[in-house]
């Protein structure tokens, strides 16, 4: 089993270990309390085990996107499961969301200009997330605690649901193919050949998404990008020279930079490839 695939279920693996952990150690009058007691919370109980994951996913991703516009950024797009809103050409649309990639939440908002990209702002974007799950849970927590309602099943499940995330987002490197919000804040913040890596990065994507567009991107940064084996950081090397030679016209480097990606393909997850590849 690759190590993708591994870092993609610690997400999954430490929500079980949760609700483990509570369904064994915890006082029974807390489950007691959860599960429900009447008709009235059995109505509420069953959308719950839906609506909870989804406020959970709402709130992690409101503080990535909270944060960047506190920061001056401007909006680009917000998903969560089969809901999300983009914004395209100036304008802000509703869509449906069928890309599976999608389905865990994404928010992105970008510098107004390139004298606005600032690697320490995106840093701060990406701690505001774990954040407001670690918050959100203590919220939630506290008013099952301290109430009795017919909305228990809601406040417990989303407590444990927002704790899951922070813990998803905080302890593994990645989920998938890339890394998590934790991952990326260390990447950022380690001085070395690391932290160029993912500087340039962020100046190279955030450039793409000013411009809507890769043709004017610096390809020469992809260069530092080099440093770094990660496939992670390969993907994007292959992809933004990809992106780069396509829409300047140069067909044989582009092709050559197709190959390379071909040649990581079994490592990058089929939706991702389907939505950035495929497509193209």
């Amino acid at each position: 089993m690759s190590k993708n695939i591994i870092s993609g279920l610690s997400g999954a693996l430490l929500s079980l270990a949760i609700f483990t952990f509570v369904y064994f150690f915890v006082d029974q009058k807390y489950i007691d309390k959860f599960l429900p007691r009447n008709r009235n919370e059995a109505i509420i109980y069953f959308p719950v085990l839906i609506i909870a994951p989804i406020t959970a996913i709402l709130i992690h991703e409101s503080g990535h996107l909270l944060m960047g516009l506190y920061l001056g950024q401007k909006f680009k797009l917000f998903v969560v499961a089969f809901l999300g809103i983009k914004d395209e050409d100036g304008k802000t649309k509703f869509f449906f969301n069928k890309n599976p990639a999608y389905f865990g939440g994404v928010a992105a908002t970008a510098p107004l200009t390139e004298s606005d990209i600032n690697p320490k702002s995106f840093a701060k974007i990406l701690l505001a997330g774990p954040i407001f799950s670690f918050l959100f849970f203590i919220g939630c927590a506290l008013v099952f605690l301290q109430f009795d309602s017919a909305y228990n099943s809601f406040f417990a499940l989303t407590a444990l649901i927002s704790f899951g995330l922070f813990l998803a987002t905080t302890i593994p490197e990645k989920t998938g193919l890339m890394f998590t919000d934790r991952k990326r804040f260390q990447r950022l913040c380690t001085i070395g050949v690391t932290q160029d890596v993912e500087i340039a990065l962020y100046e190279l994507l955030s450039k793409s998404i000013i411009d809507n567009s890769f043709r004017n991107i610096d390809i020469s940064k992809t260069l530092i990008l080099e440093k770094d084996n990660d496939v992670t950081i390969k993907f994007w090397t292959y992809y933004l020279r990809f992106m780069f030679y396509k829409e300047n016209g140069l067909d044989e480097m582009r092709e050559n930079s197709l190959q390379q990606l071909y040649k990581i393909q079994h490592e990058i997850p089929k939706s991702i490839w389907n939505a950035l590849i495929s497509s193209k």
